[in-house]
């Protein structure tokens, strides 16, 4: 009887001999069943092995010769499958001559033609309790390598059955498989899987893949499967050398062996990897590129096979790779990660690098290799991208007691031969102390090594330089030479970043490319970042030239090949949670608002005081926090999670706005829990979020108590990171509560649901509803439960992500909204001469108020730097541009900002570092005077933490924090006033009295009284300005002004909001209408009307609209009866427009805030 996929054989073997097979027969005498007692064919072995190791032989005596086959078919016979993949890769080393070490082949990697691959049908091999006999075995010179497993291609899941059978073969002959690397399933569908012995006959859950290829046909992409690709005997010798691992997790609790082999998508990118290091290391100019590849596409291994790839095409070259992460903990996780792979060259020199000193002595060395061929620098490495640093930290500058000394050592003004002479006893001093600034310090101490070098190796060359150096005038520019000769120029280093859409862009970027310009740089990221001055596309790509990434695998591939799962998206509608009138989700406005302040402020929104958010944030999160809200939306995810994750056969995430958020759905969740499901659910939820030591938030500081003594612990850090394993590895918790941490990077298979309250936007929000898509068995799919109402957001931002990889998009993109990186560059240089030019020659009323940027660099480097005189001609740059009307301070100030935005644009270009201090200045200037002029500027904590990052000098800061933090002190005026100081010290006073009681009232100008304040100030500068008053009378006006605003704060301190509204009216009105007389005023309507409205909860703009009427008039007619008999009849009207301006400039605002027309 013929069985049912006899043909399907027969298919496969015409298939085979297409791309390279033979059938054995042709080369052994072999009949189907037969049985192969040793698992390989050791004649036909012993002949192949002769022949590919012909050269080595033939130095070897017969006898010695039949020693080393014995020691060879010894090693076949008794090594484990760790070793046989080795020996598979790389050969055997035997011991010949008594103490000569020999490595011989057993596969011919370089001369291919010189391998023998034929298959054999039906063959048998033996077993317990049977022999196991596949429907194809593959050889490679006798030894089996591959088996196939055919099943009817027409009958349903017929590549399930044969992948079972693929694994009783595993635990029937495990010998078997101390030689097949993987077999295949041949049936309905075409899968490879990994294969290993199964030693004791447990149940080895492998993975299975399809094998896809990409090809274009009539212009569009096309992907088909093609298992017969990886069988090309070509294909099928470099994924056994380069695509197949075992790993043994040595940290892990079970230290359990596992098998790696690539995936399609993994094997395409590292090849197109591998094209671009040929290419580039041949002569061409592209050394970079762009892996995009989905969340859960398998990165970290691409990672992987890309370096071990490289290391070992390259080792005779010396390679050095860093496998580069942002987080310390990542850090240390990928060094485990590559360390559990079972490549022992690999292995053997990985290292971490754990701290900034021992990044400097990796780069030192690799330097002297440069210098020496004695010097052996071959390493891999894992490290963060924050010790990139370009000095060092203004804490470690602040400690640095000889820091003066440092900076005299490095003085370039000195002659050049004189410093080479410091230099070695510095660099020594400086290693065993630690004190070296940064990289920048370190490239040019290794620019006076190399000068000493070549002085000694190369005078002529040496020359050269110190003749160049010494043409230099410009500190900057012989800054700028010296860190390019003390560089890295080497080429075989590989670097690779993971999560590169992140900490890739800035001053740490620049100082990895400066210190490595000629490395080879891959990123690699799911979700590309492309706006503002952060742009994965063009860090890491050409997308001038077209290149938008080297290779991109993303959702809808990821999906078919079953490498992730499908996501199912649930919105909570209003009215599905039981929430008595308590708004649950956000509106599309809200929702459009809050991102556009995302956009605009960046990322982590959560820096920002909630009290002084902006209002879209702030409603937001007000609404999102109400904590009965919180509770509603608690009880609704209590209901359904038995269901969502299928009675607890998978775990849940909930992603709350904040951390505070966090705390009380802990809170809100642990009562229904233990409703529900009783005491023990009370350890069902746990909180994994950042703590801080200074923490204000009252409920967050009683959660700390509670967690520390609950897991007896005062290391929060430690307390999260047991949570998290316990949630991986435990039955306990099923429930995570997270803001921010883990929303990235973090791999739960088990996890299925999220139930998402937090507005995220872009690469953010894909890669938080990612956390749920990792495959797991009797998953079907991952569950989105989202209760603010981002669908529509999603939905925009997938569109976006997925337009992005298709060509005809792309080449849109390009022309439209790609700049060239050089030319920002060029625009930024020509940008800040204008600046600083604009600077030197400032003049105002006949005023010197120039500053010397290329002056000041200089001065600022000495630690009796007194900046007084610099922030003197600030205060007056900032009180005459008050009124918005100097053009050319205006302007100035408009071209300071353009300068600092085009500096952060240019992301990590290298060549950005020598602009440092000129950046640090300008940032301080334009810091200090948006905040003179800008003051409400000071609630965006994020716009300062950023500007503030450009100024590395303590002092500089230092002013920026204490700026304005001045008593509003009359007698201090006084002072001033009968002292006889001098006249700069005179005109600083002016300026600065008049923004110290500006700025002490201007988020009160609604107030009649403060703004009435505020006009006569301003009239008083404008005076000032005009000489229509000197600076006696000025300053004898500001300090009735400020009695004046003292006397008023003491009325109205303490008082309810509508007694402040009525002390604000009386005084009002007796000044300005009964000219200085005291009145009292009772306003009773407007008080009753006010009382209402408070005790309302929510008002349409209709009903506002309606209550500002009522309220004017009751207002109005409160005034017309209290002031009767004290005005004229032509007075009357006055009082009438008043009311008016009161209730819409004044007590509407005092009551819902100042934007309450927008809300």
């Amino acid at each position: 009887m013929i069985r049912e996929e006899y043909l399907d054989v027969e298919n496969i073997k015409e298939k085979l001999q297409e791309i390279g097979w033979e059938d054995g027969k042709k080369y052994i005498n072999f009949k189907e069943y037969q049985l192969i007692p040793d698992y390989y064919l050791p004649n036909f072995f012993e002949e192949k092995f002769k022949e590919i190791n012909k050269t080595l032989l033939s130095y070897l005596t017969p006898k010695e010769v039949k020693e080393v086959i014995d020691f060879i078919k010894n090693e076949l016979k008794n090594a484990d499958e760790i070793k046989i993949l080795d020996y598979l890769k790389y050969g055997i080393e035997v011991v010949v001559k008594k103490s000569e070490k020999r490595k011989f082949k057993l596969i011919d990697y370089k001369n291919i033609d010189k391998n023998t691959f034929f298959y054999l049908c039906e063959a048998e091999f033996k077993g317990n309790p049977k022999n196991s006999r596949p429907d194809i075995t593959l050889f490679i010179n006798g030894i089996p390598v591959v088996i196939i497993e055919a099943k009817a291609t027409l009958k349903i899941d017929s590549h399930l059955e044969g992948i079972s059978q693929i694994r009783r073969y595993e635990k029937f002959s495990p010998d078997l498989f101390r030689f097949v690397q993987f077999a295949i399933s041949y049936g309905e569908e075409q899968l490879y899987t990994p294969t290993m012995p199964n030693w004791y006959k447990e149940n080895i859950h492998l993975p299975a893949y399809y094998w896809r290829i990409r090809q274009k046909i009539n212009g569009k992409k096309v992907v088909k499967d093609d298992i017969f690709y990886i069988l090309n005997p070509s294909i099928l010798l470099e994924i056994i050398r380069y695509f197949i691992f075992y790993r043994k997790d040595e940290y892990s609790k079970t230290k359990t062996l596992s098998k790696i082999i690539a995936r399609y998508n993994q094997y395409f990118a590292t090849k197109k990897a591998m094209k671009r290091i040929d290419e580039y290391l041949s002569g061409d100019s592209k050394n970079k590129g762009l892996i995009w590849h989905w969340q859960g596409s398998g990165k970290t291994y691409t990672m992987f096979f890309i370096a071990n790839y490289f290391l070992d095409k390259y080792f005779s070259e010396n390679p050095v790779i860093f496998f580069v992460v942002d987080r310390v903990d990542l850090e240390r996780q990928s060094k485990e990660f590559y360390e559990a792979i079972q490549e022992k060259k690999f292995k053997t020199i990985l290292k971490r690098i754990d701290s900034i000193n021992k990044l400097y002595e990796v780069i030192k060395s690799i330097k002297m290799s440069e210098l020496s061929n004695k010097v052996i620098v071959r390493g891999i490495y894992t490290t963060t991208i924050q010790k990139f640093q370009y000095e060092r930290s203004k804490k470690e500058k602040d400690n640095n007691k000889e820091k003066d000394k440092d900076d005299e050592d490095l003085d370039l003004s000195k002659p050049i031969e004189e410093i080479i002479k410091k230099i070695e006893d510095k660099l020594k001093k400086e290693e065993k102390e630690g004190k070296i600034k940064g990289l920048k310090d370190l490239l040019i101490i290794l620019a006076f090594i190399y000068l000493k070098h070549l002085k000694e190796k190369n005078p002529e060359e040496y020359k050269k330089h110190i003749e160049n150096l010494k043409k230099l005038k410009d500190k900057d520019k012989k800054e700028e030479y010296l860190i390019n000769l003390g560089n890295i120029k080497r080429k075989h280093i590989l670097i690779l970043i993971d999560e590169a859409h992140r900490t890739q862009y800035g001053i740490l970027g620049g100082m990895r490319k400066i210190t490595f310009p000629n490395a080879i740089t891959f990123g690699f990221t799911g979700t590309p970042v492309f706006k503002n001055e952060k742009n994965t596309f063009t860090e890491f790509s050409y997308p001038e030239k077209g290149e938008f990434y080297l290779d991109v695998y993303f959702i809808g591939d990821s999906i078919k090949d079953k490498f992730t799962l499908p996501l199912t998206y649930q919105i909570v509608k209003e009215g599905d949670i039981k929430s008595e009138g308590i708004q649950i989700t956000l509106d599309e406005e809200d929702i459009k608002e809050f991102i556009d302040e995302w956009i605009k402020r960046g990322e982590d929104i959560n820096l920002f005081d909630r009290k002084k958010l902006p209002k879209y944030i702030n409603k937001s999160k007000t609404i999102l926090l109400n904590p009965k809200r919180i509770d509603k939306v608690a009880k609704y995810i209590v209901d359904r999670i038995e269901e969502d994750t299928e009675n607890f056969k998978f775990k849940a995430m909930v992603v709350a706005v904040n951390r505070l958020g966090c705390v009380r759905f802990k809170k809100a969740l642990d009562k229904y829990l233990k409703e529900k499901f009783g005491d023990e659910a009370e350890k069902w939820a746990e909180v994994v979020m950042t703590y801080h030591h200074n923490e204000e938030e009252k409920e967050i500081i009683e959660y700390m108590k509670k967690l520390k003594k609950e897991r007896n612990s005062n290391d929060f850090n430690e307390i999260n990171q047991i949570i998290r394993e316990e949630f991986l590895n435990s039955e306990n918790p099923k429930i995570l509560i997270v803001t921010d941490m883990l929303l990235t990077g973090f791999d739960a298979p088990r996890l299925k649901v999220m139930y998402l309250d937090k507005p995220l936007y872009g690469h953010r929000l894909l890669q938080a509803i990612a956390r749920t898509n990792r495959p797991y068995p009797d998953k079907e799919f991952g569950l989105i439960v989202d209760s603010v109402g981002l669908f529509k957001v999603l939905t925009e931002t997938m569109a976006l992500y997925n337009m992005l990889a298709e060509e005809e998009i792309r080449e849109d993109f390009k022309n439209n909204l790609i700049s060239s990186i050089d030319e920002i560059f060029q625009e930024f240089k020509l940008k800040l001469e204008m600046v600083k030019e604009s600077l030197k020659n400032l003049k105002i009323n006949d005023e010197d108020l120039s500053i010397d940027v290329n002056t000041l660099k200089t001065l600022t480097k000495n630690k009796d730097f007194n900046n007084n005189e610099l922030k003197e001609k600030l205060d007056l740059i900032a009180f005459y541009a008050e009124d918005g009307k100097n053009a050319r301070i205006l302007k100035l100030i408009d071209d300071l900002k353009a300068v600092i935005k085009l500096y952060k644009a240019l992301g990590s270009y290298p060549q950005k570092i020598f602009y440092i201090e000129d950046i640090e200045l300008l940032s301080f200037i334009y810091a200090y005077l948006i905040k003179k002029l800008k003051p409400k500027k000071k609630s965006n904590r994020k716009f300062w933490e950023e500007l503030i990052s450009f100024i590395h000098n303590k002092m500089l800061v230092d002013d920026l924090t204490v700026i304005e933090e001045i008593n509003l002190n009359p007698d201090d005026l006084d002072k001033i006033l009968k002292e006889n100081i001098g006249k700069r010290e005179i005109k600083r006073a002016v300026a600065n009295y008049y923004f110290i009681l500006k700025n002490s009232i201007l988020d009160k100008q609604h107030d009649p009284i403060y703004k009435e304040i505020l006009e006569r100030l301003e009239r008083l500068r404008r005076d000032w300005i005009m000489k229509r008053i000197d600076d006696k009378i000025y300053l004898n006006a500001i300090k009735n002004l400020m009695e004046l605003k003292n006397n008023y704060d003491k009325k109205i301190k303490g008082k309810s909001s509508i007694e402040r509204i009525k002390e604000s009216i009386s005084t009002y009105i007796g000044e300005n209408i009964l000219k200085d007389q005291d009145i009292k005023l009772n306003l009773e309507n407007t008080e009753k009307l006010i009382t209402k409205m408070q005790n309302l909860n929510k008002l349409s703009k209709l009903q506002r609209k309606k209550f500002k009427k009522e309220l004017s008039c009751a207002l109005l007619e409160d005034l017309l009866k209290e002031l009767k008999g004290k005005i004229k009849d032509e007075d009357a009207k006055k009082v009438a427009e008043l009311s008016d301006n009161l209730v819409s400039e004044f007590i509407l605002k005092e009551i819902w805030g100042e934007n309450y027309e927008n809300q």
